[in-house]
């Protein structure tokens, strides 16, 4: 017998997979823009920066490494990156989780996002595979926002993402403006209607968490 909250995170998946490939028209599903040249980690260390919430502070995501998915995980995705299953074997010993949420059925203006819909950020990969979670098996990496809970003492470092989807506008905006990722765990553990459980990937990336205009 399916529960209540079964039902709420079928739905929440299945509003997750659309908001992976409702994609502006000037992106390419099927043939991406910039394919790595190597499965797995992309093919060159891109320099640039994001931002993300940590500890209700905005911080500044300084990249200078490529991204990377552990190939032991089965992935039908070009990138060999892979939503709804963990990674076995990860980049290093040491790193930390980054949480990012996904708008589920609404639209966030690109200003207010770190990483807007249709844009692939700075040594993020341009594509991912949904099919563990019954989506297509080459996605466009989604617009999304980063949460840590640590600045590793401003020392970069690989980070695995953690995708939490949010099928609220109002709850999103709230959960931006708490800047925590421990507001995001409360909700989950409040059974809120608005937020998924904790999807886990096999995706790094690789960044310093420091302060904004450092």
């Amino acid at each position: 017998m399916i529960t209540a909250v079964q039902k709420l995170e079928r739905f929440a998946l299945a509003a997750l997979l659309s908001s992976f490939v409702c994609a502006p028209a000037y992106a390419e599903p099927n043939v991406p823009a910039n394919v790595p040249a190597t499965r797995g980690s992309g093919s060159t260390n891109e320099f640039g920066k994001t931002n993300d919430y940590n500890e209700g502070r905005l911080d500044e995501d300084v990249y200078t490494h490529k991204w990377y998915c552990d190939t032991t995980i089965p992935s039908k995705s070009v990138t060999g990156c892979e939503v709804g299953k963990t990674f076995r074997v990860p980049p290093t010993r040491q790193f930390d989780p980054l949480y990012i949420t996904v708008p589920l059925g609404f639209t966030v203006p690109p200003m207010n996002m770190q990483c807007p819909q249709g844009l692939v950020c700075v040594d993020h990969p341009p594509t991912i595979d949904l099919s563990a979670i019954r989506g297509p098996a080459e996605a466009l990496t989604p617009g999304h926002d980063h949460f840590t809970t640590t600045d590793n003492g401003g020392v970069p470092e690989f980070w695995n993402v953690v995708v939490v989807g949010v099928t609220s506008r109002a709850t999103y905006d709230s959960i931006a403006a708490h800047r925590s990722a421990e507001y995001i765990f409360a909700l989950i553990k409040n059974h809120d209607p608005h937020v998924t459980k904790l999807i886990p990937t096999n995706l790094f990336l690789y960044f310093a968490v420091l302060p904004v205009g450092r």
